[in-house]
């Protein structure tokens, strides 16, 4: 609560700072700091942890401070029949490095009509509690239709256009309407956290290694599938083609030299009723700060704070904070975008219905010649097999602004 108030005083202050509208340079670096505190209080940066650690150090370092963390709780045991098997995440890690035979009927198919090499699927509970962690950590996660692959390949009807309705004269000849459907082609692509650790964190039972691990992993393929899905590029190797470089999508133009309200009012009126019913818009934080600043033809803040239950929005639309918005989009290096349209209903993302580990204590990074055989490390390798697909590209629009 004393954030939050803190954040509104900060936004109060500001606005009476700008609407002074002194054109000095004390007043305008106030404004600034001002700017950056309202930022920083309601939307604070991410925690530099989207990554797992790669050096089994800093994993240590992290298990050390989640050890002493309110996260620390109990490690329940898997109820699930197959995680009956092993009874705790840490177990089920030492039977898969030893290739136990209680293992060799959950073998994991990562590639279709390919019965190989995808490791070993995890207990239900740990790959729910990834599940529930991704959607905590991404909100595209969050906004997005979400939709479960049970195959590795799968086609879904796609609206293309709707009924059509007409007048008719007197004994006229009724006019014929269909609605016209394509077809999304879905294919789940593998998606891979790796993490490296010390045979001592398999050790350690001060630990719950599911909620540890479970959060390393849910960090970094968070922020990956938000990335992808929105400015995901297959020309530079990206999987899947992400909502900016999706063709189809309505492009809003800046008119100005920065942004400026009526840019906000072409991007929000750049889609029909129908899309901007329930659409939301994506901004990172050096666009949202941009657009705290402005104000419409009347003179009022585009940004509304929270009041009470009710988020704050822009311009009364709802909006999330995507760290995964690149500030190097457009000409310059001072160039983001905000990303505007229906993501509950256009954006699909559709994990396939399991997790699968391998555990080595063998393995080699050719890479930095880290060997785990030789420093006494396990090395574990999470892989996920997921679709990302932008069914209705007219569903989004987006401005690239300064």
């Amino acid at each position: 609560m004393n954030e939050y108030n803190e954040a509104m005083n900060s936004i109060a202050e500001l606005r009476k700072v700008l609407d002074t509208r002194l054109d000095d340079c004390i007043t305008r670096e106030k404004a600034e700091k001002l700017v950056e505190a309202a930022v920083q209080k309601l939307h604070p940066a991410p925690a530099q942890r989207a990554i797992p650690p790669a050096a089994p150090e800093e994993v240590m370092e992290r298990a050390e401070k989640f050890k002493h963390s309110l996260r620390n709780t109990p490690e329940k045991a898997f109820t699930s029949e197959y995680g009956k098997k092993f009874g705790n995440m840490r177990n089920f890690l030492i039977a898969a490095s030893a290739k136990h035979s209680m293992l060799l009927d959950t073998k994991a198919v990562q590639s279709e009509g390919t019965p190989g090499d995808g490791g070993y699927l995890v207990p239900i509970e740990f790959y729910e509690e990834v599940i529930r962690l991704l959607r905590d950590a991404s909100p595209i996660m969050q906004i997005a239709n979400i939709i479960p692959m049970s195959t590795m390949k799968r086609n879904i009807p796609q609206q293309i256009s709707n009924v059509a309705v007409g007048w008719v004269a007197e004994k006229g000849t009724k006019a014929t309407t269909s609605v016209s459907f394509g077809q999304v082609q879905q294919v789940a692509k593998v998606m891979a956290a790796v993490i490296k650790c010390t045979d001592e964190l398999l050790r350690d039972s001060a630990i719950n290694l599911t909620a540890f691990l479970s959060e390393l992993i849910s960090e970094a393929m968070a922020l990956e599938i938000e990335r992808v899905a929105l400015v995901g590029d297959t020309n530079a190797g990206d999987p899947f083609t992400g909502v900016i470089k999706s063709s189809g999508v309505n492009v809003t133009v800046m008119d100005g030299a920065s942004v400026s309200f009526d840019d906000i009012i072409e991007l929000l009126y750049s889609l029909n009723a129908a899309n901007a019913n329930n659409a939301v818009m994506a901004i990172n934080r050096t666009g949202f700060k941009k657009l705290l600043k402005l104000k419409d033809n009347q003179g009022r803040f585009i940004y509304q704070p929270p009041a009470g239950t009710v988020p704050g929005t822009i311009w009364d639309v709802p909006y999330v904070i995507c760290p995964t918005i690149p500030n190097t989009l457009g000409t310059g290096a001072d160039c983001t975008a905000a990303i505007f349209g229906r993501f509950n209903r256009a954006l699909l993302i559709s994990p396939r219905e399991n997790l699968a580990v391998k555990v080595s204590q063998e393995a080699y990074d050719a890479g930095d010649g880290s060997n785990a055989f030789m420093n006494d490390e396990t090395w574990l390798r999470f892989t996920q097999a997921l679709s990302i697909d932008v069914a209705q590209p007219g569903a989004f629009s987006y401005l690239l602004f300064k």
